[in-house]
């Protein structure tokens, strides 16, 4: 398959494939973004784009950005929108309040009574649902021969009913009400399966035959990145009853897999998390000062203990970085998301030094 904005893609195509198989091609996957040589600086990708209803504007403005990039190594042009983090939430009724300052959003807490929105279900007409297949289906129809359109950004599972409910009482309700919580969340997770493919087949994927998601991920059929940031506030106990049923659920249904594994709150799953069959790799993001006092890429004993229970790892940093790190981890299951580039001949040089030392 040829893309316009990544003549190349081919070749990435087979490291990714090499990478999901627990394999190594030459060097890891490494994904680096910068802008060509003398190409103006354009406005970078963003989540709400086209949330006015003008989605052949978003599209135009995706695709004036993408002309002026260097997608190098693996790095996939890909349209990456919605309606932010908790439109999940809003698929199932909730709120959406927008900030277009941030470029995010967020759902209300609505939910008063479980019961008053059992069973669980997307209306058809929702406007948020509407909105986004709408939007992804014109990307569809536009990306074909350019580039791919990502799948949206989930936030299943207990995200959604943590949204749906307000964060506070949803813990309690695990106290007070865990058999009510028992039937949600087995609901919830019947929607996972539906949201997907209803997305999926909007774009038409399974016509290019490769998804991407958030994070730089590019996948040979069906994939995401998984999480539940909701997770920070539960106990192990609480999360084998509700959270790893769900998460099994959806590495189940998808042919590829990662975690995003949200701050030093949620490290208490990794055991669990680390047992899933079918989950092929974790995204560690140590948030907030954390990341300033110990950079993602330092976490060296995490990223060795995540691959010795076969499992891949995202690092991410700027070329000293992943030049340190490197000689540490194995080499087939990791893959680089690489910063501070200047510019294309930077980038293919970083690549070259993979390929010399893996």
């Amino acid at each position: 398959m040829e893309l316009l904005y990544k003549p190349d893609f081919e070749e990435a195509a087979r490291r990714w494939q090499a990478f999901w198989a627990g394999e190594l091609l030459n060097r890891p996957p490494a994904v680096i973004t910068v802008r060509r040589e003398g190409a103006p600086e354009r406005i970078a990708k963003r989540q709400l784009a086209g949330r006015d209803g003008d989605f052949q504007a978003a599209l135009d403005r995706f695709e004036q950005w993408a002309e002026t990039m260097y997608f190098a190594g693996e790095a996939v042009p890909d349209f990456l929108s919605g309606l932010g983090p908790d439109q999940f939430a809003a698929f199932l009724g909730g709120h959406l309040e927008f900030s277009e300052e941030h470029d995010t959003s967020w759902v209300l807490p609505s939910v008063d009574d479980w019961a008053d929105i059992m069973p669980l279900k997307i209306d058809p007409n929702n406007e948020h649902w509407q909105h986004v297949l709408g939007l992804i289906n014109t990307a569809g129809q536009r990306a074909t021969g350019k580039f791919l359109v990502a799948t949206i950004d989930m936030h299943s599972n207990l995200d959604a009913l943590g949204a749906l409910r307000g964060y506070q009482r949803f813990c309690l309700d695990m106290i007070d009400q865990p058999e009510v919580i028992d039937r949600v969340v087995t609901e919830v997770i019947g929607l996972y399966e539906v949201v997907y493919n209803d997305v999926y087949e909007a774009a038409e994927m399974q016509r290019v035959g490769w998804t991407t998601s958030w994070g730089g991920l590019a996948f040979p059929g069906k994939g995401e990145m998984m999480q539940c940031d909701f997770s920070a506030l539960m106990s192990p106990k609480m999360a084998d009853r509700w959270l790893m049923p769900a998460l099994e659920a959806e590495c189940e249904f998808l042919d590829y897999s990662f975690y995003h594994l949200d701050g030093p709150d949620a490290l208490v799953h990794l055991p669990a998390l680390l047992s899933l069959p079918k989950l092929h790799g974790i995204q560690w993001v140590p948030g907030g000062r954390l990341e300033v006092e110990q950079p993602q890429h330092t976490w060296v004993d995490l990223f060795q203990r995540i691959q010795a229970a076969g499992k891949a790892v995202e690092v991410w940093g700027d070329a000293e970085a992943i030049k340190w790190i490197h000689p540490q981890l194995r080499p087939n299951l990791v893959y680089y998301l690489i910063s501070g580039m200047e510019g294309p001949a930077e980038a293919d040089e970083m690549l070259d030094w993979l390929a010399k030392h893996s």
